[in-house]
């Protein structure tokens, strides 16, 4: 059994993970193997959460309300992981499944909440019971609970029966091999599967649909050789990552896109990397629906209690969808290995820099982010050469970006000390992927400038909005300037302070982005200011440009990011700006309230030519 390195066990007894699957994994890889090890687990840890949730539920008195009692259930599912223990094991592995667990958990325990009665949550229990009992052939006679007059059965459907409360209950009755639910006489349930002389065509697989019915529907796609379906996800409750959702159907047109384009995503995975196109198709179960972005960037999001799905925006095209479950998939890799080792131990406080996000994040958000981005880091050396001419220069920009920012995430990690010895061994790996990738001279100079500058702009930004200086430092910079001193003052380190209501609207890496592909039917097209077009296209009148805006909004940060770039991109002497961009802002605000407001251009070159000493950022 591996240990942490502080002679205490792991999380668990149960499972030992064998070296080639955690270097494998450490590397960001693992193939089909690797994923079925991962599934082994994880089916342990959905009969742990089961088994906690009944426990729970038995001594709470009402828990259930109008419902079935808890032994009831436990007769079911038992009897049925005895008869059909692979179909047991698939139901309890469905994604939406592993999000119920969660949230039933969580809300036993006052750490969740519904939009219902708990029983409403809970009873969802018997929901399972039913497909459980299908799965197994076994007969059952139960009550579920209604939302808004349905009931969801994992992997199979929605139920509509309208006419009732909202908070309500309905009887549902398996036998011969079908289900039924609702009053006497107008039972609803799955539609009576094909005649043996009349199967449905494979490429054309049916949505199941029938009156007061809507089944699950699926997407296919070929991957290692053979067909591979997943759960398009528009109707369970249990779909998103917190709060039950109701159900919001996509039409026809839009489910034929989704379809498209997830084939093709997998095309274009399976020809960049044939592996980890494999590991896909082995580990993922369901994709859920969510309304696309307002600027239409892709949003995409996955749980730690949902092995196997994930949620996202319909991606623009196929190598946008290869990159979303990419990063996705990488998430819930690292996320089951996390339920059977522990990698860190940090307090959770939101202090570091992610070169992808607008927030500071934890050590775990970090290590996470950093997982995901080098499996697209990975993606892109491997497809880099597979795209055509037109598309060259979008994806030698994404290659050199995300291997800039995984490496200074790999960096801020390593020098962590909340990292247990198997987290430093998994970080060990990730590290080891990237010199190769930093010595790949595939990326043409200019292009690498691009993506340097991208980097740059994005973690001056962060530290302007995020970092706070000592209030003392601040003041004694201040006094420096007004008496004619220079700025050499000793400055103590910045503390993290998040501002989260500020808009970030990156658009001078969008303008990079919108320069490379001007075609591209991504990000909707932008209007940049003048300012931010100055800078991306060199115009040396781009500091000034930003001055102007500060005059209109001196605590504008996009502004003062704007302006530190500029300066730094035209004068050599300037760039000692960026260690400590956030001190900027920080001495022209107080210079702003001891009533000696100063040109931001002539604070800045003061600030630039000075000797600020002190720990660097």
């Amino acid at each position: 059994m591996q240990t942490d390195g502080r002679h205490e066990p792991a999380r668990t007894v149960h499972h030992l993970i064998p070296t080639a699957h955690f270097d494998a994994l450490a590397a960001g890889r693992g193939g089909p193997d690797t994923i079925r090890f991962l599934r082994t687990g994880e089916y342990s840890r959905r009969l742990l959460l089961l088994r906690a949730l009944l426990d729970a539920v038995e001594v709470t008195p009402g828990a259930l309300g109008p419902l079935p009692s808890v032994d009831s259930a436990w007769d079911i599912l038992t009897a049925a992981q005895e008869h059909a223990p692979d179909g047991f094991r698939e139901l309890l592995l469905h994604p939406q499944v592993g999000v119920w667990l969660g949230h039933g958990v969580r809300r036993m325990r006052h750490t969740a909440w519904g939009d219902g009665p708990l029983w409403t949550d809970l009873g969802h229990l018997h929901a399972v019971c039913a497909v459980a009992a299908l799965r197994a052939g076994l007969p059952l006679r139960t009550t579920v609970p209604l939302r808004d007059g349905t009931a969801m059965f994992p992997t199979l459907g929605l139920a509509h029966l309208p006419g009732h409360p909202h908070w309500a209950t309905a009887e549902v009755v398996v036998e011969g091999g079908r289900l039924r639910i609702g009053p006497h006489g107008a039972r609803v349930g799955p539609p009576e599967p094909p005649a043996p002389s009349e199967p449905p065509e494979p490429s054309e697989p049916s949505d199941g649909d029938a009156p007061g019915w809507q089944g699950l529907r699926r997407l296919h796609a070929h991957a290692a050789g053979r067909r591979r379906d997943v759960w398009l996800d528009d109707i369970d409750p249990y779909r998103d990552l917190s709060e039950p959702l109701a159900p919001e159907r996509l039409d026809a047109a839009e489910t034929a896109r989704w379809q498209e384009r997830f084939a093709l995503a997998l095309e274009v995975l399976e020809d960049s990397d044939p592996e980890s196109a494999a590991a896909l198709a082995e580990g993922l179960r369901s994709l859920t629906a969510v309304a696309p972005s307002t600027s239409g960037v892709v949003l995409s999001a996955s749980s730690g209690d949902a092995f196997g799905g994930l949620l996202t925006s319909l991606p623009p095209d196929p190598v946008t969808f290869a990159v979303t479950l990419v990063h996705e998939f990488q998430h819930t890799k690292l996320g089951a290995l996390l339920h059977l080792l522990t990698l860190e131990r940090d307090g959770g406080a939101e202090r570091h820099h992610a070169p992808w996000r607008d927030d500071p994040r934890p050590l775990s958000g970090l290590l996470q982010g950093a997982y995901a981005f080098l499996g697209i880091t990975d993606f892109w050396s491997r497809h880099l050469d597979r795209v055509p001419r037109a598309g060259r220069a979008t994806a030698e920009f994404e290659f050199a970006l995300s291997r800039r920012q995984t490496r200074e995430a790999v960096d801020t990690l390593g020098a962590d000390p909340a990292l247990t010895a198997h987290g430093r061994r998994f970080l060990a790996g990730m590290a080891a992927r990237l010199p190769a990738w930093a010595a790949d001279g595939r990326v043409r100079p200019g292009v690498d400038a691009m993506a340097a500058f991208a980097a740059t702009d994005h973690r001056t930004g962060w530290r302007i909005r995020h970092l706070v200086p000592a209030p003392d430092d601040v003041r004694a910079l201040a006094r420096a300037f007004v008496t004619g001193a220079g700025a050499d003052c000793p400055v103590a380190d910045s503390a993290v302070v998040p501002d989260l209501a500020d808009r970030w609207p990156h658009a001078r890496t969008r303008l990079i982005r919108q320069v490379l592909a001007p075609s591209s039917d991504g990000e909707r097209p932008l209007a940049p200011s003048p300012a931010d077009r100055a800078l991306v296209t060199g115009d040396p009148a781009a500091p000034g440009a930003y001055a102007r805006l500060l005059a209109d909004d001196p605590e504008s940060a996009e502004a003062w990011t704007g302006l530190v770039l500029a300066l730094a991109s035209g004068d050599p002497a300037a760039r000692p700006l960026l260690r400590r961009p956030e001190l900027l802002r920080a001495v022209h605000r107080e210079l702003r309230a001891i009533g000696t407001p100063a040109d931001p251009l002539r604070v800045a070159h003061w600030l630039a030519a000075g000797r600020v000493t002190g720990p660097p950022g």
